[in-house]
């Protein structure tokens, strides 16, 4: 067997690999997760990472595709989207958010073998889809003042809500930076005087 014939069979088979549908393939290998210095940093989709939130890394899917994870030791499993590329490492095939590595009960050893699966999303003889079935929890954001957790479309309405409060917040704000600048311009005043004064 020639090196030519060995080529063209293994270019072959690759190509004929590449039409799979990515729906029909699952992949096994290494799974890590976002430490806590990513909180709150942009990923490559453009979306923001929140530890608390069911996202992943892949590094070819498109961005928003579904994938369900499963830790091959426990058998526990978890739905995640795609928002951003990793890992990069060798063996690693996803890099899951903090929440969706507590799902699957990977915290402590950091890294572990896991199955990924693509959802598909076809539309099922119920009309409905399979994406539709693993809604994602939307995404939730902390409040400082009240120590509770808001979506955005409650932070909206948290605004809408307040608007009082806040435009009577905002002219005492006013009120109180005038008044300081008056005396530092008063104070100003008094000090170009004394020098002026002293030169004579």
């Amino acid at each position: 067997m020639t090196f030519k014939t060995i080529f063209i069979t293994l270019f072959t088979a690759l190509v004929s690999m590449s039409f799979v549908p990515a729906s029909a393939q699952t992949q096994t290998g290494i799974a890590s997760y976002y430490g806590n210095q990513f909180h709150g940093r942009r990923t490559s989709s453009g979306e923001i990472y929140h530890r608390d939130s069911l996202t992943c890394a892949h590094r070819t899917l498109p961005f928003g595709t579904l994938l369900k994870v499963r830790n091959t030791k426990n058998g526990r499993e978890v739905v995640v989207k795609v928002t951003d590329r990793g890992p990069f490492r060798r063996g690693g095939i996803v890099d899951l958010s903090m929440a969706a590595a507590k799902e699957i009960d990977m915290v402590s050893s950091g890294i572990v073998r896991v199955e990924v699966e693509q959802v598909k999303s076809s539309n099922s003889s119920k009309g409905h889809t399979a994406q539709s079935k693993f809604e994602l929890p939307p995404l939730k954001f902390y409040d400082v003042t009240t120590d509770e957790y808001h979506t955005m479309s409650e932070w909206l309405k948290l605004g809408e809500d307040g608007k009082g409060s806040k435009s009577v917040v905002t002219k005492r704000d006013k009120v109180s930076f005038v008044s300081k600048a008056k005396a530092m311009q008063n104070k100003w005043r008094q000090h170009t005087e004394k020098v002026a004064v002293n030169k004579k």
